[in-house]
């Protein structure tokens, strides 16, 4: 039953993040033209300064519910509470030290913008424990459609925001919408309720797990903002808008595939915690599934960024054209490395995933604070460095648990290496002046050359992902 429930909801979070992939797509190229760099500057100091406090200030115990598998309606009340309450406890921080982030940053506006956008903090709490029980039992059908809707309508009133004259808070708008709307649906979805009922006996054992689980998430965020709360202090709001955009064209779908990924292995690994060699499959199989759309898709991206960006989001965007370039690569890198955690989660020890985490934040740390010595674009180059020495690292320790193959890793990333290699051959050769073809041109036959390689090397991938839809769509 388990089986088949985590196939099925593999294929509706497949379905709908792409759908969510192709929409943000969409958006980002509307509020790209209608908003301003220093817009996309602001919003990410922003959520970076919130997301720095809450590290400390919210437990977030959803993790522990999942990996429980089952919970008592006292436990899930007792979670709930002091959920609730850690929830306004970081509110109140947050809005109480604003002006200090304003100050630091030399940003006056940062004030106001962190007082709206910090009304997601009391959002979230109100629906958090449910929309994990719909996680828990594995309801991703459900889960999807949550998801979905929030994109959707949040996209819309962000775009009604940027056009009407709203611009960073159109942004700041769009994230509380689409909360909004997951807290309406999750609670339809998911009818349950705490009682009032508070006992920390009854949840120690679920709290300590959650810290544990927490020190692992706070070492992620610095290992993927760090690079904001650096860069904000020496570089213009304007530059950071750039190195933003250029990070959000990188990331959105690496964060997108990543949270397929993670949201069904989790509770499906959690599922068959005991048997490590169906998880260490399973996570080969995801990193051949995830690898053979994100290499060729951020090589084509980086090599024909010259005219998918003036053509799709307008000139006053050129001067984040060279950050793309780099910085696809780092996509390229994180795309088969960033759910990697998911695993240490499933088999009981969060832990290992904080240490790994740590070891990349501090490699991301140093390729910052010696590439803003240079200038934003050798931060990129410096980026893309750490990204392949965290993978590594990665690799190394998750070895030390459960034994893994080199060669099975390889063969899983075969057809996307080999489709980087001849891309990057063809790039070069028109480079130098061998292959004299127009900017059109050179994006069809790199299209056309990844759908070739693709089909070769990943047939049988690609088949049974196309059978399962043709069942699904039957079905």
């Amino acid at each position: 039953m388990n089986k088949t429930k985590i196939i099925k909801g593999g294929f509706y979070l497949t379905i709908v993040n792409t759908l969510s992939q192709i929409l943000a797509i969409v958006v980002n190229i509307v509020l790209a033209r209608l908003l301003l760099p220093e817009d996309f500057g602001l919003v990410a100091l922003t959520m970076t300064y919130i997301g720095f406090i809450t590290l400390f200030t919210n437990m977030g115990f959803g993790s522990s519910v999942i990996h429980e598998g089952s919970s008592t309606q006292k436990q899930l009340s007792s979670i709930y509470w002091l959920n609730y309450g850690l929830s306004i406890f970081s509110f109140l921080i947050i809005i109480l030290t604003a002006h200090l982030a304003a100050e630091f940053y030399d940003e006056p506006k940062l004030t106001k913008i962190v007082y709206v956008a910090a009304i997601n903090i009391l959002l979230n709490p109100f629906y958090g424990i449910q929309f994990k029980l719909l996680e828990r039992d594995l309801e991703f059908k459900s889960i999807s459609k949550i998801n979905l809707s929030g994109t959707l309508i949040g996209s819309l009133a962000a775009i009604v925001g940027a056009y009407l004259g709203l611009g960073v808070y159109a942004l700041v708008l769009q994230s509380l919408v689409s909360s909004f709307i997951r807290l309406i649906l999750v609670l339809v979805y998911r009818n349950w309720w705490p009682n009032f009922h508070f006992n920390f006996t009854e949840i120690k054992h679920m709290v300590w797990y959650s810290m544990r689980f927490k020190a692992t998430q706070m070492s992620m965020y610095f290992e993927r903002n760090i690079d904001y709360l650096i860069l904000g202090k020496f570089f213009t709001s304007a530059i950071l808008g750039y190195y933003a955009f250029a990070y959000n064209i990188m990331y959105t779908p690496v964060k997108r595939i990543s949270y397929i990924f993670s949201e069904v292995l989790f509770p499906s690994f959690s599922s068959f915690k005991n048997d490590k060699q169906k998880i260490i499959k399973g996570y080969f199989k995801s990193v051949n599934l995830i690898a053979l759309v994100s290499v060729p898709a951020m090589t084509i991206l980086a090599f024909n960024a010259d005219l998918i960006i003036n053509l799709v989001f307008g000139q006053k965007w050129d001067a984040a054209i060279p950050i793309v370039r780099i910085l696809c690569f780092a996509g390229a890198i994180q795309s088969i490395s960033q759910f990697g955690g998911v695993i240490f989660s499933s088999i009981g020890k969060p832990e290992v995933a904080m240490y790994v985490s740590v070891g990349r934040t501090i490699l991301t740390a140093l390729a910052i604070v010696v590439g803003v010595q240079y200038g934003v674009l050798w931060v990129a180059y410096f980026l893309v460095i750490s990204k392949i020495l965290s993978y590594i690292l990665f690799l190394f320790v998750l070895n030390r648990f459960i034994p893994i193959s080199i060669l099975q890793l390889f063969k899983s990333v075969k057809g996307p290496m080999i489709s980087l290699i001849s891309l990057s051959t063809v790039y070069v050769l028109h480079r130098l002046g061998y292959l004299n073809i127009n900017d059109w041109t050179m994006l069809i036959l790199m299209l056309s050359m990844a759908f070739v390689i693709l089909y070769v090397f990943d047939k049988k991938v690609v088949l049974s992902v196309l059978k399962v839809i043709k069942e699904k769509s039957n079905g």
